[in-house]
Parts: C-alpha cells; sequence; structure tokens
C-alpha cells in the first residue's frame, strides 16, 4: 500500500489529565501503554488506521526520546506509515533528503500486549518538529472502537514547508493541482495542508494567522463542534455512523461482495485535482464499469430486507414518478416500504448505452423525491472513481432511511437535506435554507414538506 498518514504525536504532561480533557471534550483518549525507552501515551483512535497520540515521560532519567518528550508541549512531530521502511528510507534518499538510519521500536499495552514496529527519523533526531518520521508496522495495532474518533484531515505549519512537499512527493503522496506542494491526500482519504498556503509575500514573510496545527475527526456526533486542545485546534464533525442505518453497512459489505462478481473497482482518473481534458466531458468510454453502483443498490435492498426493517416490491419502471428527475428512463425500478410512519425508499436502475442498471436513483416519498443520482451526468471528466461513487449511494441509502425532513418545496425553489447538510435549487436569502428545514422539522411548516420517521 502506498504512504499514508499515520499519527500526530503530541506531547503533555500529564498523561491522564490530558486523556481526561480530550474525552471530556467528546473524543475519548485511551491508555496505549508505555515504551521502552520510559514515554507512555494514550491514543485517540477509531476503526481506521490514522490516530492521534497523547504522549509524556512516565519514568526519570535521561535519554533522547524522553528529554524531548519532557521539553515539548502540544504537537512535536507525525508519522508517516511505509510498508517497507528500508525502500522508503532509499527514496527519501534519492530525493536528496538525508534520513537517519532505520531503528526498532515497541509498546507494551495495558493487557501486556507487545507492539512492534520500524523507524525512521527523516530530521535530525527523535519527534523532530520540521519533519514527520516514517513507520513500518512490524505487528500492526488492531482497529480501534467503531464509534471512535476518525482522522479526516491534518493542518500542519512546518518551518519549511518545501522540505516536508519533498518527503511526501518522494513516498508518493497525491498532491492537489492547484497547490501541488501544499494539500496531499492519502490512500486513506486522510487531507494533508502545509500551511501557508499561499504564496510567500514579496519579503519572505508568510501572511497565515491562526492555529499551526489543526485537525478534522469525524465521530457519530449530532453537529460540529470545534475544540482547542493542547495547542490543537480540533474540529470534531459528525459522520455517517450517527445514523441508525449505518449498522447495516456490513450486511451490505457481504451482498455486495457476493453480487459484485466481475465487476471491479477503478481509482479516481484525477487524483490530485487535475482538470479534465476538454474530450473527457463529452464521452465515457467504459459506461459498462458504472454496473458497479447498481450492485450496490442491490446489496442495500437485499440487507434491509434480510434485517427485517421492511419489504422490497419489484414494481414496473413507469409506476414510480421521480421529482427532481427528468431525462433518465429506468429498465427496473423497486419499492421498499418499512413501517408504519416511515416513508418509502423507491430504488431505480437505468441504462447507459448498452450497460444497463449504470445509473441509479434513490429517493423517498410518493412521487418519490430524488436524493440521488449515481453516477451523475456519467461522462469521463465527473467520474471520481468507484470509493467515491459506491460512498455517495451509501450516503443515499442511509438518508432515506434516517427519517425526518428530507425535501421542503415552494414553487421552484427546493432544499434538499444531504447527510451533511442540504442542497437548494432556486434563489434563497442568506440562511434561508437552514431555516427552512429547522421549521418543517419544528412543524412550523408543513406544506411542501416531505418527512417520515426512522427506519431504524
Amino acid at each position: 500500500m502506498p504512504a499514508r498518514f499515520d499519527h500526530l504525536v503530541i506531547a503533555v504532561a500529564d498523561l491522564d489529565e490530558a486523556a481526561a480533557r480530550w474525552t471530556a471534550a467528546g473524543i475519548p483518549a485511551v491508555r496505549g501503554g508505555a515504551h521502552p525507552v520510559g514515554t507512555v501515551n494514550a491514543l485517540v483512535r477509531g476503526p481506521r488506521a490514522a490516530y492521534v497520540e497523547l504522549i509524556a515521560a512516565g519514568a526519570p532519567g535521561s535519554n533522547p526520546w524522553l528529554d524531548r518528550v519532557r521539553s515539548g508541549s502540544g504537537p512535536i512531530s507525525w508519522a508517516i506509515a511505509v510498508d517497507d521502511v528500508d525502500a522508503a528510507r532509499e527514496a527519501l534518499v534519492e530525493a536528496g533528503l538525508g534520513p537517519r538510519p532505520v531503528t526498532e521500536g515497541s509498546r507494551l499495552t495495558p493487557d501486556g500486549e507487545t507492539v512492534a514496529w520500524r523507524l525512521c527519523d527523516v530530521g535530525a533526531g527523535p519527534y523532530d518538529e520540521s519533519l514527520p518520521f516514517l513507520i513500518e508496522w512490524t505487528t500492526p495495532m488492531p482497529p480501534g472502537p467503531a464509534d471512535g474518533p476518525v482522522v479526516s484531515y491534518v493542518t500542519l505549519t512546518p518551518p519549511d514547508p518545501d522540505r516536508v512537499a519533498d518527503v511526501l512527493l518522494a513516498l508518493g503522496f497525491a498532491a492537489v493541482s492547484h497547490w501541488p506542494r501544499r494539500v496531499f491526500r492519502d490512500p486513506d482519504g486522510v487531507g494533508i495542508t502545509l500551511l501557508p498556503v499561499e504564496e510567500p509575500g514579496r519579503d519572505g514573510a508568510s501572511s497565515w494567522e491562526g492555529p499551526a496545527t489543526s485537525l478534522a475527526l469525524e465521530l457519530p456526533a449530532p453537529q460540529l463542534v470545534h475544540h482547542h486542545l493542547d495547542d490543537v485546534a480540533v474540529m470534531a464533525v459528525p459522520d455517517r455512523r450517527r445514523f441508525g442505518a449505518a449498522a447495516l453497512l456490513p450486511a451490505v459489505e457481504a451482498a455486495f461482495a457476493r453480487l459484485r462478481g466481475g465487476l471491479a473497482d477503478w481509482p479516481n482518473p484525477h487524483p490530485g485535482g487535475e482538470p479534465a481534458l476538454e474530450e473527457e466531458y463529452s464521452r465515457c468510454l467504459d459506461p459498462g464499469r458504472y454496473r458497479l453502483l447498481g450492485v450496490r443498490a442491490d446489496a442495500w435492498v437485499e440487507a434491509i430486507v434480510s434485517a427485517g426493517l421492511g419489504s422490497a416490491t419489484p414494481v414496473p419502471p413507469d409506476a414510480i414518478t421521480w421529482v427532481g428527475e427528468t431525462h433518465l428512463r429506468p429498465t427496473r425500478a423497486t419499492v421498499l416500504r418499512g413501517r408504519d410512519g416511515t416513508l418509502p425508499v423507491a430504488v431505480a436502475w437505468a441504462p447507459m448505452d448498452e450497460a444497463d442498471g449504470a445509473f441509479v436513483l434513490v429517493g423517498v416519498g410518493e412521487p418519490a423525491h430524488v436524493l440521488e443520482r449515481q453516477p451523475d451526468c456519467g461522462c469521463d471528466a465527473c467520474d471520481t472513481g468507484s470509493a467515491d461513487l459506491l460512498s455517495t449511494v451509501d450516503d443515499a441509502f442511509l438518508l432515506g432511511l434516517s427519517g425526518g425532513v428530507h425535501v421542503v418545496r415552494e414553487g421552484d425553489r427546493v432544499v434538499t437535506r444531504t447527510l451533511n447538510g442540504w442542497s437548494a435549487t432556486g434563489v434563497f436569502a442568506r440562511g434561508d435554507e437552514d431555516r427552512w428545514l429547522a421549521d418543517a422539522a419544528a412543524g412550523r411548516r408543513t406544506d411542501g414538506v416531505v418527512r417520515g420517521e426512522p427506519w431504524v
């Protein structure tokens, strides 16, 4: 697997006190164990690999690691995970950098297990503030709690951002085309921004004013919250796990693996945000690959029925009236019905050229108000890769099953709720979209409102 962001290291004076503060903020920090050099840590982590490490001196004495942690406060370094630390080190040498020799590391967990790794300091020594270090896990950690924090973005302000960019580019990180030496995204979707993004002023000084380090952590929380913890600006972002229907995702994955047959995943053809070619806007070289999206919808239908949440009835495609879709002509359709009070969820499959079932429509209510259409248009320019498109199909089902207000309509103005906000068509005054949804949720607005009870 290509190199990825692994963890941010934050030095604290009192580990238990710091872990309690993070936990009290709704971001659980759990004791991770002790290192042979005398440091101890607590981990902020969830089901994905990236995490945050709170570290403190846990023993008397002096060595480079203890001394660095004792003298530090707040973010002191960060790690990049690689599959082969020797090969990664060689890539940095070839790029003109001077990484230090590879060493061994380990930690004894509170359960008495040993977690081991190999690491390479890219900078002058342990926990260098200017450059990250490399880590190769030889005893990989198991996934963290399913409801734990997921690191989705980290923003750093290194003394020399171009040197850090050299490291990331040498290790194969994908850079965004607009800021090719400042904004990156790793294979797990973690974003890394090196500040300042803009060019320095004529005098060489940065115009950036703000926290040196910030984090975006996804949590199954009801709303977005900002914290300032140990010199880190932390944004806790609500994610899909807050929806009860997210519990169906393992069953969806199992059904999807069985139903997809030989249909393959495909990467984002514009991974670094590179602009599409002009001819890509009028072509689709492989419409058949989008049938994978239709199979994902089938997997959702199967999972919903298997969980006993409702029934699925195939219907003639023209039996469903779609509000918000005038172009597609489905060849297959299913209506899912749950318990009393829930809105029916309509699913339809439409062809793209000779590829039947390549387009997927998901809607709620009768008539069915479109929550999602994938692919959006089907041209190569708009293709964002199978992982992103499949995730969007998942979001539509999660939203459809979640209940509450889905749509508020008034004439040609429409506000449609999305997983993390809303989308709108028509002209609105500032803030009207949020007010429409809030008024509908509170019962102050009933005309043009599409709402129902949650399925789960």
